[in-house]
């Protein structure tokens, strides 16, 4: 009997082990989930249109791979202009809906990515991500800047976009 209740509280601690929560596949609000297109996309054209994308890097939590590069994305254009005036910024942004892993698609919830067509402030964080690119870039790799000057703005195959997750997902 003793035994028995001995393996019993045994067994509550390891369930209850930071271990076993690691073990659990939950990628963390925060994260970067950097997305290669598949696809070019421009904001005269774009609107509300869906666009073939993929993982461009591992996500890696806790040494272990939770989201594999390869991996599909669900990315939509969430908002795009092109301006007919100075006054008017012309604008593509992105949202990423989902990534599929396994075979299974996981909804997230991430910020926006793409060209908001805003001037850039000054910075000295000029990392992928941060914004570090002439125009209102949010979100776009350091590997390809938008285009300065134009009345319209596009976004080549193999344009890579930084999305940070404002949710923890959770990957079985």
């Amino acid at each position: 009997m003793q035994n028995f209740f001995s393996l019993s509280v045994l067994s509550v601690l390891v369930i209850l082990s930071p271990a076993s929560l690691y073990a659990q596949k939950i990628v963390p609000a925060g994260t970067a989930v950097m997305i290669r297109l598949e696809q070019s996309v421009n904001s005269k054209t774009a609107a509300n249109q869906k666009v073939k994308a993929t993982v461009a890097q591992d996500v890696v939590i806790h040494g272990k791979v939770l989201i594999p590069r390869g991996s599909p994305a669900a990315v939509y254009v969430t908002e795009s202009a092109v301006s007919g005036q100075s006054a008017t910024p012309e604008k593509l942004l992105l949202r990423l809906d989902a990534v599929t892993v396994g075979g299974r698609a996981y909804p997230v919830s991430a910020n926006l990515a793409g060209d908001d067509g805003k001037p850039q402030q000054k910075s000295a964080d000029t990392s992928a991500g941060a914004g570090g690119t002439k125009r209102g870039a949010v979100g776009v790799g350091a590997d390809k800047p938008a285009a300065a000057d134009k009345k319209d703005i596009s976004f080549e195959p193999a344009t890579v976009l930084n999305f940070r997750l404002k949710t923890r997902l959770r990957v079985h």
